[in-house]
């Protein structure tokens, strides 16, 4: 599948969403060019990106009264649900379905930046908005759980 290299379009011209924003991306394309055997743990990390990121502008919003926060909460409910659906067919090796929800979260995705997610920065930038300087930093270091996956995949 094609990784989804849009950044231009998709960028947000704020640098916390930006950073969070090709994170996703670039996990999305990890399940993309991973092999059957890697899946499933490329699947998983993109599942917990998403709840972290989907959380984090939760929070967001709801700290700065953001109009639109009910839709877009919804929205990132329905689609982190069907995410970890996707973990769960993973784990019992259905694949093509991991596959072909990667295929439509990559849509979803490009659509959701466009139109939510470009809302939310309008709002964040007018509100003057800046994230507490401690979730910056832990933003900068590299994931817990990828840390963890790379330290057991090395004593194997």
């Amino acid at each position: 599948m094609a990784a989804l290299d849009r950044s231009k379009a998709l960028s947000l011209e704020l640098p916390f969403m930006d950073r969070a924003r090709q994170e996703f991306l670039d996990l999305l394309t990890l399940v993309d060019k991973a092999d059957n055997a890697r899946l499933p743990s490329a699947w998983q990390d993109l599942v917990l990106c998403a709840a972290e990121q989907f959380a984090r502008e939760d929070v967001w919003m709801r700290a700065t009264g953001h109009a639109a926060r009910k839709d877009h909460e919804i929205q990132h409910r329905v689609v982190l649900s069907v995410m970890r659906e996707g973990a769960l067919q993973a784990g019992e090796g259905k694949l093509l379905q991991v596959r072909e929800m990667a295929r439509q979260l990559r849509a979803w995705y490009e659509k959701h930046v466009q139109t939510m997610d470009a809302a939310l920065a309008l709002h964040l930038r007018g509100a003057r908005f800046e994230p507490p300087k401690a979730e910056e930093r832990a933003k900068a270091s590299p994931p817990l759980w990828s840390a963890l996956r790379e330290a057991v995949e090395q004593a194997c």
